[in-house]
């Protein structure tokens, strides 16, 4: 049984149980199962609610195997025949059976008879109506044509799934690729009936909107597994196409046909699959980086914990980055391919072993790295120098690169090393630079994330709004960069500014909405009309990596895109594919942009007189 569907039997009393439909059979145990007799349909067991009528009823029923999972689910499904249909579209028609022991001879679309008793298998109100302590199970017959219900709709609730719990559905579709993360790990795909899903924070503001918006991506989002528990399962027997370059399920990726039973899954719902779905338009990959008008070209990019050990090849496992010597070349092939194909005059990269600047620095061998790959003509990156060993207190650090033919800086860094940026967080990172009549102030940033959730307290703990938690130590932390931004100490800046780097909140959320309150506009919002995204987390894409510019700063700006690469690709194309055979890593791994990082890198163009 899998572990997704941990037992908890409601015993009630026989007397509390009245609300079910149809005949209210009494099951003598002793007997033994005849076929044709009176059962109780399936629709009865069901009923028309978020839980049977009937738990803990001993109850007879027949039915068709639609579906066999004895292996996985310790359990096969029954469909009601058409003569049983009650014709009900609240009451659903299929019915999930728990066996202890596999019958060796019943196989699909057979019909049968079952003794059990009704319970809800999970933790109420979100739980699986089933037939449990089963003791006897007859054949009646041989299998039958049985086709599943073709199902075509968008769900508007919650209700309208459970209303099919238990049944055999073909989804004709297309249904759209949400989350690819567990794809090869455990043979999960998620899906959604309308389109791509966005965080709800991305779009309102915290609050019955932002609420209202969750409730509808669950409603309309299905979990299409494998049955399986094993992890790394070998062969994907519901795709037709294995992972692949040329099959990288990248979200946004089109379902056609899918075929299996629909069950109850924690809050939401999941298919087992029974065939293999039917086709899979691929979402493209975009191979080129979006074209920019302008004179100059800034980049954040968050480089997924870029660690090079002690420098010479050695200190491997790294504390938050590679595990050994192959995966950080692999890691680092990855990085300089999306840097070299965006070109950008000057990046803004986070994530960065925070190890000084020197000759074995992770900051000093990507540069070096990168240049090499440019060539001569192009490859004369540098660092722009903080002049400190270690920027802030945290493992990883805000750094800056830059074209010293194309642009220079101006004046040296500021940093602001002052709490909550110190132990909670990254310190932020500001840098003058100056190209031809352009002259501008770059401040990185990497704010707390929404992670450690069980460590938050008082108002860090997750207040429900959809902000998650730490939403108050990010807030403080965007209202401490304004007031530096604003005082003597960053006065000698050039006054056209852009924070840029990842902010850990959505752009609707309190931080960002603080920045913007203060005068910063998002330039990225002003710049692209497609829902702008740059990190897929549960399914749902959202901005964890802003840019926003002041008055000054947005004057020069000519065009901002995001070059998605990394948030809707899966996981098994990065550089480590832990868990995975050395094969299979082979096949898949390609040292190009995608599956570089799990961010998108901002990519803005800057002119030299306004638009």
């Amino acid at each position: 049984m899998s572990k997704k569907y941990l037992l908890a039997l409601v015993a009630l009393a026989l007397a509390g149980c009245n609300g079910q439909t149809g005949p209210d059979l009494t099951v003598d145990p002793t007997t033994a199962l005849q076929c044709g007799r009176p059962a109780t349909p399936i629709h009865a067991v069901q009923g028309d609610g978020p839980m049977s009528p009937m738990i803990g009823k001993l109850v007879e029923i027949e039915g068709i195997v639609s579906a066999r999972f004895p292996q996985d689910l310790g359990g096969l499904y029954l469909a009601s025949g058409q003569s049983m249909d009650d014709g009900n579209p609240r009451t659903s028609e299929g019915l999930f059976v728990r066996l202890t022991e596999s019958p060796k001879d019943l196989p699909r679309f057979a019909p049968v008879r079952v003794r059990g008793r009704v319970a809800e298998i999970g933790d109420a109100p979100d739980t699986q109506t089933a037939l449990v302590e089963v003791s006897a199970v007859l054949r009646c017959g041989d299998p039958k044509s049985f086709g599943p219900q073709v199902y075509s709709g968008v769900p508007a609730t919650l209700a309208d799934w459970e209303a099919m719990e238990g049944m055999r559905l073909k989804i004709r579709g297309p249904a759209t690729l949400v989350e690819n993360d567990r794809l090869l790990s455990h043979g999960e795909l998620v899906v959604s009936m309308d389109g791509r899903d966005m965080v709800p924070t991305e779009r309102h503001a915290p609050g019955p909107e932002a609420r209202t918006h969750a409730e509808a991506n669950l409603a309309t989002r299905l979990t299409l597994s494998d049955a399986s528990e094993a992890e790394f399962p070998k062969r994907l027997k519901f795709l037709r196409d294995e992972p692949s370059v040329a099959h990288p399920y990248r979200l946004d990726s089109a379902l056609h046909g899918i075929d299996g039973v629909l069950d109850q899954f924690g809050e939401g719902y999941q298919m087992y699959l029974v065939e293999a779905i039917d086709r899979i338009e691929q979402a493209p990959r975009p191979q080129a980086a979006p074209l920019l008008d302008g004179d100059l070209k800034i980049s954040a990019f968050n480089v997924l914990n870029f660690f090079n050990g002690d420098g010479q090849g050695g200190g491997f496992p790294t504390e938050r980055g590679a595990r050994t010597p192959e995966d950080f070349e692999r890691q680092r092939g990855k990085i300089i391919a999306a840097l070299v194909t965006m070109a950008a005059d000057i990046y803004v990269l986070t994530e960065v072993e925070n190890d000084g600047e020197g000759e074995l620095s992770a900051i000093h061998e990507l540069t070096v790295a990168l240049n090499k790959a440019m060539g001569k003509e192009r490859g004369d990156y540098v660092i722009a120098r903080t002049g400190v060993d270690l920027v802030g207190t945290d493992t990883v650090k805000v750094a800056m690169i830059h074209r010293q033919s194309r642009v220079q800086t101006k004046g040296p860094a500021a940093m602001l090393n002052v709490e909550p940026f110190l132990g909670m967080a990254r310190v932020p990172v500001a840098q003058g630079f100056v190209a031809g009549g352009i002259e501008f102030t770059l401040i990185g940033n990497h704010f707390k994330s929404k992670g450690g959730c069980d460590r938050a307290e008082g108002p860090n703990q997750d207040q429900d709004d959809g902000q998650g938690c730490y939403n108050a130590l990010r807030t403080e932390m965007a209202r401490k960069l304004v007031d530096w931004l604003a005082s003597d100490e960053t006065r000698n800046l050039p006054p056209a500014r852009l924070i840029m780097g990842d902010l850990n909140s959505y752009g609707e959320e309190d931080p960002i909405r603080l920045l913007r309150s203060q005068g910063y506009i998002d330039v990225v919002a002003e710049g692209t009309g497609e829902p702008a995204y740059s990190f897929v987390y549960n399914g749902a894409a959202g901005r964890l990596d802003p840019a926003l510019g002041n008055a000054e700063f947005a004057k020069l700006v000519g065009a901002a895109q995001i070059w998605h690469i990394n948030a809707d690709e899966s996981d098994a194309f990065q550089y480590g594919q832990a868990g995975y055979d050395a094969n299979s890593r082979k096949k898949r791994y390609r040292e190009d942009p995608f599956a570089s990082s799990d961010h998108d890198p901002v990519i803005i163009a800057l002119r030299a007189s306004a638009p």
